[in-house]
């Protein structure tokens, strides 16, 4: 899949959204912080890249249309309660899930910032977060500086 429309979920300073958006995605990037999205769209203006709407919202409350996006990302961020179930209904059939995380063995990383375990993986728990979703592939990295499980998947219904 080239491109399409893409949900970058937990943004942050907008890194992926604007890869995404400069491999021509249309983006909606959502974020809790207004000053982080604002970093963002500085760095997106300076980039060139104006296929990215900003969207300050918490993802307790965020509400997508159903089967609007073609790609869900999400790195770095962990909501068990809502957000599997917000991933799997806002992606269209066909649509591709990319989610990057961290796993519980990050809390034992020096430099470590996470506060709390809550906010990690058991090792083999992110698939099973998205039942409904097809695996495509599946891994748990330790890198240099954080140690995550990564997935893809996409929605055939």
């Amino acid at each position: 899949m080239a491109s399409g429309r893409a949900l970058d979920l937990a943004c942050g300073l907008g890194h992926n959204a604007i890869w995404l958006a400069q491999q021509n995605w249309t983006v909606d990037a959502v974020d809790v912080s207004a000053v982080g999205l604002s970093l963002a769209d500085q760095r997106a203006e300076t980039l060139g890249c104006r296929a990215i709407r900003w969207i300050a919202a918490d993802l307790d409350d965020f509400s997508p249309a159903s089967a609007t996006y073609d790609l869900v990302a999400v790195f770095r961020f962990l909501d068990r309660q809502r957000v599997p179930r917000l991933i799997v209904e806002t992606l269209r059939p066909g649509g591709i899930l990319v989610y990057e995380t961290f796993l519980r063995a990050q809390m034992t990383r020096e430099g470590n910032q996470l506060h709390s375990i809550s906010f990690t993986l058991e090792s083999d728990e992110l698939p099973k977060l998205f039942p409904e979703l097809t695996v495509l592939a599946y891994e748990e990295v330790e890198r240099h500086d954080r140690t995550v499980a990564r997935l893809s998947a996409r929605k055939f219904l």
